[in-house]
């Protein structure tokens, strides 16, 4: 094997590492999207409940 041979198949191998790095961002990505959405729902319904609590108190 000469050495452009080896340069190709590591040029090769470092792009379908950039690939999968890629696809493993997007999918990060869409996971603290769905994340964020969750915890403002749960933030959300904390503050009606204070509010609700809020409303009793007076």
């Amino acid at each position: 094997m000469d050495i452009l041979t080896q340069f190709e198949e590591k040029i090769e191998r470092l792009l379908e590492r950039i690939r999968n790095v890629e696809a493993e961002n997007v999918r990060l990505q869409e996971e603290l999207n769905s994340e964020k959405g969750q915890k403002q729902e749960v933030l959300d319904r904390i503050d009606g409940l204070l509010k609700k609590i809020q409303e009793v108190s007076i």
